[in-house]
């Protein structure tokens, strides 16, 4: 008998801010980042823990999340530490995947055009820190603080050796100014990681088949063996009644159930799939990704409707690519209002 296998379920919180779109606009440069990692103590005291390292608890993230959007990046010269007057960007989207607590925005890029070449030379040993108030702590006498309540007030961009976690990132997508070279560069890009989005949507799609007939073939050994000790027994009333006539039927009932809900996942993943592929296609999608949405059942009449991808759906599809990527998608699919 073959077993089932649970999906792995990915939690995600994320909140972004509804930024008008303006094709190369000349001071914003697209940013993204991984701004803190959550349960999980600090490998060094921030400033204003008098010496403690932290932990930042998932639940008191997620409840402070809608204060971090809006809020202000700063640089300090040096790379070493936090310049509150010093605001040379915003963050408009931020979200909880896993452990990390991931972050974009724009950088001011004509306003200070000298930082944001300093940040791009150097982004390969850049991370990010986050600026909080309203701090409370579990217990202040502990060696390491539980945070028990913060709101954010905005975020440095500094060396990761200088950074609280120092696995945190920072990657500066894009120049000062855009040339049509860049752009187009860029939008192949974009197209490359969509491509690669809907083929792990469509692996997806093909797991759960081939995991729904495994199931049938489960019900049907399961039926099989049920009838054979039926044929064999003197009285068929009293089969049915025993202990392992019941517990077959008990079985075969709930590995039906199972199929089914299967079946309800699998149309509403490909039903999300469609609406992904339809709103991405309004903006985004070129003729090779509306081919690909072909490929994984998705007819070409599906795309410009007005369904929508969910997040959770969409993360599935994306575990595993690196943070940079799933973020880029994620910003460009909410330009294009594909997000749910």
């Amino acid at each position: 008998m073959k077993t089932r296998k649970t999906p792995t379920t990915l939690r995600l919180e994320a909140m972004a801010l509804e930024i008008p779109e303006f094709p190369e606009h000349p001071n914003r440069v697209p940013f993204s980042g991984v701004l803190t990692v959550l349960d999980a103590p600090s490998d060094r005291a921030p400033a204003g823990a008098a010496g403690h390292q932290v932990i930042l608890p998932r639940r008191v993230a997620e409840r402070a999340l809608p204060s971090l959007l809006g809020m202000a990046v700063d640089f300090a010269p040096g790379l070493r530490g936090h310049d509150v007057h010093r605001k040379i960007g915003i963050i408009t989207r931020a979200e909880i995947v896993g452990t990390r607590l991931e972050v974009s925005g724009y950088l001011f890029g004509k306003d200070f055009p000298d930082v944001v070449r300093e940040l791009r030379a150097n982004r390969d040993r850049l991370g990010m820190s986050y600026e909080v108030t309203e701090v409370s702590v579990a217990d202040p006498k502990a060696r390491t603080w539980i945070l028990e309540n913060v709101v954010f007030t905005g975020a440095a961009i500094l060396e990761r050796a200088a950074a609280a976690y120092e696995s945190t990132s920072l990657a500066a997508t894009a120049g000062v100014k855009q040339s049509q070279t860049a752009t187009r560069q860029k939008g192949e890009i974009m197209e490359e990681r969509i491509t690669q989005a809907l083929e792990l949507l469509a692996q997806t799609n093909q797991s759960l088949a081939a995991e729904m007939a495994n199931l049938r073939g489960a019900v049907e050994e399961f039926r099989q063996a049920h009838s054979l000790q039926a044929s064999r027994a003197r009285d068929i009333d009293a089969v049915n009644a025993g202990p392992t006539g019941a517990a077959l039927e008990a079985r075969v009932e709930e590995l039906a159930g199972a199929i089914e809900e299967l079946r309800r996942q699998n149309e509403a993943l490909r039903t999300q799939a469609e609406s992904y592929a339809a709103q991405s296609a309004r903006k985004t999608v070129p003729p090779q990704v509306l081919t690909l949405l072909a490929k994984s059942g998705i007819g070409a009449e599906a795309v410009g409707g007005n369904g929508k991808v969910e997040t959770t759906v969409l993360d599935k599809a994306l575990d595993g690519l690196p943070v940079e990527q799933r973020i880029a998608i994620k910003s460009q699919l909410a330009r294009a209002g594909a997000l749910d």
